[in-house]
């Protein structure tokens, strides 16, 4: 068994950092996957390119240089308290344009205690150095939407509607839930005047056999957990699952799925 928390840049990392170089190419720091890897300990092998038992996918807060070693990044990287298993493993992934890569491997010390919100969990923040080339342009970012505010931490507002068919949804709180279980359809807008940057808001569908969701914004642009553009709509069906979406200016939304199944 590991003494300590452990990382390791991958040969798909360097390899993908090469590649981005060559063709004089940013790297984006993409998301980060973790694993139970079945209740075993993987050796650190530098040829991983996925988890033994992957459970769920995190996202990236934030990186930004180390201030002593110009070769090394400090990541913050946060997980949802969207399953209950015991964390072992961790994989970060990186991209150059559209290409996607494995760049580096997480091993925990000891399993770490991933639980629902139902289950006294809240999200995981995990912060990491990790190794790049110092001559990589890499993408520097900070991303208020996925710096997660607890429960703890932010007034909730959580709102049951049945009806009218369409509704328009004015801010209440730092965080707003929207909770669905009707069978007929229903669109929900979003006021966009009224919410500010940081604020959240949670849309569970919470029944499988429900009418189609639609969420709109009468303004602003989603752009998806692959950051990618999708307009101003999202629809929801046929599975119970939860929609994310956080303000992080005034006229953009991003949007995280937890339990994913129709979006």
């Amino acid at each position: 068994m590991p003494t300590k928390n452990e990382s390791l840049w991958l040969a798909s990392g360097q390899a993908g950092e090469n590649q981005a170089r060559a063709l004089t190419l940013p790297v984006e720091f993409t998301r980060v996957v973790v694993g139970d890897a079945n209740g075993e300990y993987p050796p650190m092998d530098s040829s991983i390119t996925a988890l033994v038992n992957e459970r769920l996918e995190g996202s990236i807060i934030s990186h930004e240089v180390d201030p002593n070693d110009s070769n090394q990044r400090i990541v913050h990287m946060a997980v949802p308290p969207s399953l209950d298993f015991d964390a072992v493993e961790l994989l970060l992934f990186a991209k150059y344009g559209e290409t996607e890569f494995a760049h580096t491997y997480f091993r925990l010390a000891a399993s770490y205690p991933i639980r629902t919100t139902e289950n006294g969990g809240a999200q995981v923040k995990l912060k990491y150095t990790i190794r790049v080339n110092q001559n990589t342009d890499v993408n520097v970012f900070v991303s208020p939407n996925l710096q997660y505010a607890t429960v703890e931490e932010v007034a909730r507002i959580n709102i049951s509607y049945q009806n009218p068919a369409t509704f328009t949804a004015v801010r209440e709180a730092k965080v707003t839930e929207i909770n669905c279980t009707a069978v007929a359809a229903k669109t929900f807008t979003l006021d966009e005047s009224s919410f500010q940057v940081g604020d959240k808001v949670v849309i569970n569908r919470l029944a499988a056999l429900a009418g189609l969701i639609t969420i709109i914004t009468d303004a602003g642009i989603i752009i998806d957990p692959k950051n990618v553009d999708i307009g101003n709509t999202i629809t929801m069906a046929e599975k119970a699952f939860t929609v994310v979406l956080i303000k992080t200016d005034a006229l953009k939304w991003h949007m995280q799925v937890i339990n994913a199944g129709g979006a």
